[in-house]
């Protein structure tokens, strides 16, 4: 065991290394805070587009990127303004489950959020328990731009719920690991490094089917569900080889899936020349 372990590591290390992240910014949707965290804008305004772009970032990759920069290039790019002081009459995207109105009443809570609490980090923070896990802190930012939806209409439509998804319901909340990936972990030319206050180790991955189906594969989780607990217990097996930085592996992972390097087996011609073979119960080589 401690071999394979030994050989896991080795070679997860050896992805990052050949498929580097800063290489593939460009067909995910950390791009967008990314653009506006080089560009030296208020830490308030690149949360909000990490927040509104990691809510957008399902089902597919390209349709998803088109409607985000949809929205930046509709506000000139200035988003922070756009959801502090919404025009009445600017055109929000549609996309799948929401509408565009469901989309602009995210946004605009988001703004409210910011001009009551200074930050989102603020209000992370205020339900941040350091000892224990980034939950409590995730469910505090849910909760307050969930509400402020409510107080400004009412109720909070099903489009609207999609993109706020609740931390403490169980579920793997992809999208909200992926938000404070992108602000938490340092500055490596993908991550912005933005809440240093909010240690990496304690990061949980990001997890979708294909990300669970390669964890399961390299015996990183013997879980079947794709919920919160199979997200902590793949963080705890990385961990295992990044102690301070267990989510460093993400990237490289999913992008695996995304440039059609990883068919879970399907493609044994795929499996040969991958990297991760050696080590993987799908490969059959």
């Amino acid at each position: 065991m401690k071999k394979i372990r030994s050989d896991l590591k080795t070679l997860l290390e050896l992805v990052l290394s050949e498929y580097p992240p800063v290489k593939r910014t460009q067909a995910d949707p950390v791009q967008f805070p990314r653009w506006f965290f080089e560009q030296g804008r208020p830490s308030e305004e690149i949360e909000a587009v990490a927040a509104y772009a990691a809510m957008l970032a399902y089902g597919s990759a390209a349709q998803f990127i088109k409607k985000i920069e949809q929205t930046m290039v509709s506000c000139d790019r200035n988003f922070l303004r756009l959801i502090s002081r919404p025009p009445a009459d600017f055109a929000w995207p549609a996309y799948r489950l929401s509408t565009a109105n469901e989309i602009g009443m995210f946004a605009t809570a988001m703004g409210r959020v910011i001009s009551k609490h200074g930050s989102l980090k603020n209000v992370f923070m205020s339900g941040f328990k350091p000892d224990n896990c980034i939950k409590t802190g995730l469910k505090a930012l849910q909760k307050a731009i969930y509400d402020e939806v409510k107080t400004a209409h009412g109720e909070v439509p099903r489009g609207v719920r999609h993109l706020l998804p609740d931390p403490a319901a169980g579920g793997c909340a992809k999208r909200w690991h992926m938000f404070l990936r992108w602000l938490v972990r340092p500055e490596d030319g993908v991550d912005l490094g933005i809440w240093p206050e909010v240690s990496p180790a304690l990061l949980l991955i990001p997890l979708d089917r294909h990300i669970s189906r390669i964890a399961r594969n390299l015996g990183l989780t013997s879980r079947n569900a794709d919920d919160w607990k199979t997200a902590e217990e793949i963080a705890a097996k990385l961990r295992e080889f990044s102690p301070d930085d267990p989510i460093k592996y993400d990237f490289a992972l999913c992008h695996l899936g995304i440039a059609g390097e990883c068919t879970h087996g399907k493609d044994q011609s795929l499996c040969r020349r991958c990297l991760l073979s050696p080590v993987c119960r799908a490969s059959k080589s």
